[in-house]
């Protein structure tokens, strides 16, 4: 199972993926067969966002490894020498851009939870503000 199919996995136990619950009665959305609802677990997302998180540091510190460096030393004075020093340069910002996004999907997973929460909780009170009807 793919860490995407995993986030979206089934809470039965099963983890077979699920689709989203469609709800009778309400019309389509966007050509859809009907309204989808989908159930966001926070703790699952904070867990995804710690995983990238630190996959995030173990490539960003991949590029500060310059693994070109011995090549350099090796034919120094070269074209060699020069072609693997650019090669290194572009390895490592090119680890750091990739080290960047993976942290960019930590953050919107930790801050999806949060506002998940935080939205769900702000919803329930203003339903139960309402009193009965």
């Amino acid at each position: 199972m793919t860490w995407p199919e995993s986030v979206i996995a089934s809470l039965d136990g099963t983890g077979a993926t699920q689709p989203p619950l469609a709800v009778p009665g309400l019309a389509p959305v966007l050509g859809g067969p009907a309204v989808a609802v989908v159930k966001v677990d926070p703790d699952m997302l904070r867990a995804m966002s710690t995983a990238l998180g630190v996959i995030a540091r173990e490539v960003e510190a991949l590029g500060r490894r310059r693994s070109f460096e011995h090549a350099v030393r090796a034919v120094e004075g070269s074209d060699t020498a020069a072609a693997c020093q650019d090669a290194g340069d572009i390895l490592a910002s090119a680890l750091g851009v990739a080290a960047g996004r993976i942290d960019e999907m930590a953050f919107i997973a930790g801050d999806g939870a949060e506002n998940y929460e935080a939205t769900d909780t702000s919803f329930a009170s203003q339903l139960s503000a309402m009193g009965e009807m």
